[in-house]
């Protein structure tokens, strides 16, 4: 019998880091306009491996990066496990991530396809919000989120490295 997954927004996760440090997110929201993934917000702080959580405390600490996933793969793969909930999902701060995309084609009819340079074709958009074709990504976007739902190994790269290691 398969174990029933239940993850709730404010749901605080932790990543372990061979056995060296640990890392926290926490589940924050649903982006129906990013397939209805779950929207992360993972924190700075590297915590030694016996540090015992205090889901309060974790989310006040300042907010690495943002990120859509699937949190019950990460979950069935032992990449990360629940360690509490707080009910403070940093709500004023998420409204303002931008996140962004750019794509090597526009495509204005299912019969219909212009191929052109993806620095030149950049689309940008907030959680739960449509994403509008902005061209060029101009220094006023120089800090957007990638607007793509990550794997769990790529979360967890970043959370790792400062940055994702897929290559597009």
């Amino acid at each position: 019998m398969v174990k029933r997954i239940i993850t709730k927004i404010g749901d605080v996760f932790c990543v372990e880091f061979n056995n060296q440090y640990k890392r926290y997110f926490q589940y924050i929201v649903n982006d129906m306009e990013m397939l209805n993934s779950s929207v992360i917000r993972v924190f700075k702080t590297h915590y030694p491996m016996e540090h015992k959580p205090v889901c309060d405390e974790i989310v006040e600490d300042e907010v690495e990066f943002y990120a859509h996933t699937v949190l019950r793969v990460g979950i069935v793969n032992n990449a990360w496990y629940k360690v509490g909930k707080s009910n403070n999902i940093g709500e004023d701060e998420y409204m303002g991530v931008l996140f962004g995309i750019s794509q090597n084609c526009i495509v204005h009819s299912p019969t219909e396809i212009e191929w052109v340079d993806p620095a030149e074709n950049w689309y940008v958009g907030h959680i739960n919000e449509p994403r509008v074709r902005i061209g060029r990504l101009t220094e006023k976007y120089q800090h957007v989120e990638r607007d793509s739902v990550m794997p769990y190994i790529e979360i967890i790269n970043r959370m790792r490295y400062g940055y994702y290691t897929f290559k597009v």
